[in-house]
């Protein structure tokens, strides 16, 4: 299972690539951190303290990645972070508590997430 230094290798693996290799490369990591964290809340229950780990690893070393993502030009990565915030918020209570806490509802991008133009498809997951 993930540990705290795999989760900081997977962002920096990306540290020197092109800008739209990083940006697919992202978007993977958030896919698998997703993945690993729907798996801890379901059928993994038992790793519950691993995915609140990386839920507040991701709280409080990569909020400005996360942010950035969120207010991509890119839709995906849009897309991607928004799921990745979910998967978080469904660790539980202090996961949800966490993350509402520490996320900025004042930014003043954050109303450009509605017109974003996402297709009904892509929001219900089957794009």
């Amino acid at each position: 299972m993930m540990n705290e230094e795999r989760v900081q290798q997977l962002f920096t693996v990306n540290a020197g690539a092109a800008l739209p290799a990083a940006c697919n490369v992202m978007l993977l990591i958030f896919q698998a951190l997703e993945a690993i964290l729907l798996r801890t809340v379901s059928n993994l229950s038992h790793f519950s303290v691993v995915g609140m780990n990386i839920v507040k690893k991701l709280i409080y070393s990569y909020v400005k990645l996360i942010y950035a993502a969120l207010y991509s030009e890119n839709c995906k990565m849009s897309r991607g972070c928004l799921t990745l915030l979910s998967a978080m918020v469904a660790q539980g209570p202090d996961s949800a508590r966490d993350v509402c806490s520490h996320f900025d509802f004042n930014n003043k991008y954050l109303p450009g997430l509605l017109k974003k133009g996402f297709k009904k498809a892509e929001v219900l997951g089957c794009a």
